[in-house]
């Protein structure tokens, strides 16, 4: 797999002029398990698309690697040190052991604590952690935001817990034999998580995603996921991976089998899309609102020749007039922070349906 990967590489930078005249600024080591990578094969991998895209790994802002806590050991955050990677993206959900049980999760909580000080130690001083809140368990949310935030962490990102067809808590949801997630506790832990990193000085930049202040007026938010929100361009590699480049973007197969027999016959396999004028406004929309940074009227205009108070007056009209939209310097709007969890909403009624 890890050849694979690096020969999807080789041949997107070789077939694909608009990729050459990208500045990639940052590597992402994620959406599957890395660190269930042995240490030599994370270095051949991180080295292989480094000298594949002619990316000197010194000059990337951020090199950032999913992790398990329970792959946190010593000679994994020796290695991924030495590879170059700089931050990392602990997957921890929660502190309690109870609710990480009923979650499936191999690790402790006490294993997450240990993990995240071992790499402190081990020279990592940019970490994220993920927490899930609105679970139904007893797990007391208020203890694993103060586990959370006592330890050597820069950013930290939420979730609501959703239940997915064709999965086991999917299943059992669906039986009866659990109940569904509340939308009201999950509500109540949101804002409680809102207030709290308030107090603490954090910037909440994005609806799920918190950056604590570095210094000099700085925050330490995510570089790589803030490119997405954007509409920059980015090059997924790996099984079900997608890429967004000059208006195009691709999905690779993702099934592991045929992406690994495509590309050992040399070839991607993969479904493509132009994005359209609408497609690209309601992108930017959906995602613009989803920050702290909102939507700006001209900018959308500038990049798809459409903006929200033309595409539905009345809709727009309506955002402002109920609070859901605020304005901010320079003919920017967003969604307050209080209404960030119901944003999908607000964001859904100003799309432009053909």
């Amino acid at each position: 797999m890890v050849q694979a990967i690096v020969h999807e590489a080789q041949l997107r930078w070789a077939h694909n002029p608009a990729w050459r005249a990208e500045h990639f600024r940052t590597l992402y080591l994620g959406g599957g398990t890395p660190s269930l990578l042995s240490p030599a094969l994370a270095k051949t991998l991180i080295s292989g698309i480094a000298k594949a895209c002619r990316i000197r790994l010194s000059d990337l802002e951020e090199v950032t690697l999913e992790a398990n806590p329970e792959d946190l050991s010593q000679d994994h955050l020796e290695a991924w040190k030495e590879a170059g990677v700089t931050r990392l993206s602990v997957g921890i959900q929660s502190f309690h052991d109870e609710t990480l049980d009923w979650m499936n999760r191999a690790h402790t909580g006490k294993q997450a604590e240990e993990g995240i000080l071992r790499a402190h130690r081990a020279g990592f001083d940019s970490m994220t952690v993920d927490l899930i809140y609105g679970v139904p368990t007893e797990r007391l949310w208020d203890d694993d935001l103060k586990r959370a935030l006592d330890l050597p962490v820069q950013h930290l990102s939420a979730y609501a817990l959703t239940v997915e067809p064709r999965t086991v808590l999917g299943t059992r949801v669906s039986r009866g034999e659990e109940p569904e997630p509340s939308d009201s506790r999950a509500a109540d832990e949101y804002h409680r998580l809102c207030a709290l990193l308030a107090q603490r000085g954090w910037l909440h930049y994005e609806t799920s995603n918190w950056a604590a202040p570095s210094g000099n007026g700085a925050f330490a938010t995510a570089r790589h996921n803030s490119s997405y929100w954007s509409g920059e361009a980015y090059l997924g590699l790996g099984p079900g991976a997608h890429g967004f480049v000059a208006g195009c973007r691709y999905a690779n197969v993702s099934n592991n089998p045929m992406y690994l027999q495509s590309l050992g016959q040399g070839r991607l396999q993969q479904t493509e899309e132009s994005l359209s004028d609408i497609d690209r406004y309601n992108e930017r929309v959906m995602t613009g609102l989803r920050t702290a940074k909102g939507i700006c009227l001209e900018e959308l205009t500038q990049t798809t020749g459409h903006r929200p108070d033309q595409v539905d007056p009345r809709a727009w009209n309506q955002a402002l007039a109920s609070g859901d939209l605020i304005p901010l310097a320079g003919g920017c709007f967003r969604i307050p922070e209080d209404r960030w969890i119901t944003g999908d909403r607000v964001a859904s009624a100003l799309f432009l349906v053909p």
